[in-house]
């Protein structure tokens, strides 16, 4: 297979893909739904909820529709679009498509969210040819497997592959050829730069820097001094160096099923819609919430050593701190006795999290859940007495954790073969009187899509 471009690189050259899904949720309803291709396609729910626009094709996009704006501008400025819920589980499922389709090129593929994905191609261009060249034929075969469009972007490193693939939106693929790092990021706006958010970005501004290569005439020295470590990074990027390895996070078994490596945390959140201020339905979603979470460690065979709630109140005159104008947020993290995978355990102290939050007379507009430091399991220590009465002990009676682990258990073993849905615990149930119940479970505003 002719080398082209690559064939004069020296030996060991990094050659790193950044690939991402273009308009991924909106692609995904039109995989699912051909008749919407080519449409304006707009995600985040219907136009008379005040809900934000969550992903939209770029036929929408045309007419200045955005992720982030309100579904009621959007069709103010597009009185033609298509506005669709989502749907999380098929994007889950083309998601992993995806991955499937990647590790068949290399089995450096690492999936960074629900539409980013990393690929290492360094000492493959015997068998694949020049990354460039390599970077179509991926994207082909995803097309082909999947009907979503990849923009690619190609480099020596995770960050210049990743300002790359701008370049290459919608559906192409971009390279910056070895050596031309330095030259391509100096060029580049401040605010297209990684870890320069809009704090940073005005700060910036205030000592008339623009552009990347204007950053590089600060010393690290300075930059540290205004930023910290984050200053150090910055450094770091604004000359194109980024040595962070790309992770495998996938493996395919011999069967050709997809087995996800355990990562360092998790997350599952979700929007409520209209805002919610009745605590029992509250709790109950935070209950699903950790129900959902504990089944995935414990299908990955971790556990988590810390647990974090987080929670977002709608308030129209945001204090500073809050998380964004939309609304008034906090959040409470603890480390548990011993790292646990027990959805009980975890359950109350996300309770007992979720309740020392200062009273708030605003409606709830998001909560989720966090699992920190996770590790693999070790192993059940069953208890030799009763949690309840260690005084009378008896042989027949296990403790009250024994008793919820095989809870847990035998509950992951039905809804396996039956869905998450088909059996719920007493705390989760007061949601279905205000969210539609379906065999996977409950179809939830936001779920949580990159997990």
């Amino acid at each position: 297979m002719p080398l082209s471009r690559d064939q004069h690189l020296p030996r060991g050259t990094r050659r790193i893909l950044h690939l991402d899904v273009d308009a991924f949720l909106a692609s995904v309803e039109q995989a699912l739904h051909p008749e919407l291709g080519g449409k304006p396609v707009v995600v985040g729910g219907q136009p008379t909820s005040r809900n934000l626009v969550m992903s939209c094709s770029y036929e929408a996009r045309a007419f200045g529709v955005r992720a982030g704006m309100h579904l009621s501008e959007a069709r103010r400025r597009c009185p033609r679009a298509i506005f669709r819920d989502g749907d999380s589980q098929a994007a889950n499922r083309l998601r992993d498509e995806v991955t499937r389709t990647l590790l068949g090129f290399t089995p450096t593929v690492e999936v960074a969210s629900i539409d980013d994905f990393y690929l290492d191609l360094t000492g493959t261009e015997r068998l694949l040819g020049a990354a460039f060249d390599a970077a179509w034929a991926i994207q082909r075969a995803v097309q082909s497997r999947t009907q979503l469009g990849l923009s690619i972007g190609v480099g020596t490193n995770r960050l210049v592959a990743r300002l790359a693939g701008k370049l290459g939106k919608p559906g192409g693929v971009a390279e910056i050829l070895p050596g031309g790092e330095l030259a391509f990021v100096g060029a580049l706006p401040l605010e297209h730069l990684p870890g320069v958010g809009h704090a940073t970005g005005a700060l910036l501004e205030r000592f008339a820097l623009h552009y990347v290569r204007e950053l590089r005439l600060v010393s690290r020295e300075v930059l540290f001094a205004a930023f910290g470590s984050a200053g150090l990074l910055l450094f770091e990027r604004a000359h194109g160096r980024d040595e962070t390895p790309i992770e495998a996070t996938h493996v395919l078994g011999e069967d050709g099923t997809l087995h996800a490596r355990p990562p360092h945390s998790l997350q599952r959140e979700t929007t409520f819609e209209p805002e919610e201020g009745r605590p029992e339905v509250i709790e109950a979603m935070l209950s699903y919430l950790v129900e959902r979470g504990a089944q995935r460690l414990r299908a990955q065979g971790v556990v988590a050593r810390a647990l974090e709630v987080r929670a977002r109140w709608v308030d129209t005159n945001p204090r500073p701190g809050a998380w964004s104008a939309e609304g008034l947020g906090a959040h409470r993290r603890r480390a548990l006795s011993a790292p646990s995978d027990a959805t009980h355990e975890l359950y109350r102290l996300a309770l007992e999290l979720y309740r020392s939050f200062p009273k708030r007379r605003a409606l709830l507009k998001r909560i989720g859940v966090a699992f920190h430091g996770l590790s693999v399991a070790p192993g059940w220590q069953g208890q030799l007495f009763s949690g309840e009465d260690a005084a009378a002990p008896s042989e027949h009676d296990a403790s009250r954790a024994d008793r919820h682990r095989r809870l847990d258990r035998a509950l992951d073993e039905l809804r396996e073969k039956h869905g998450f849905g088909r059996i719920l615990r007493g705390t989760s149930t007061p949601l279905a009187a205000s969210h539609p119940l379906e065999a996977d479970g409950f179809k939830l505003r936001t779920p949580s899509l990159n997990q």
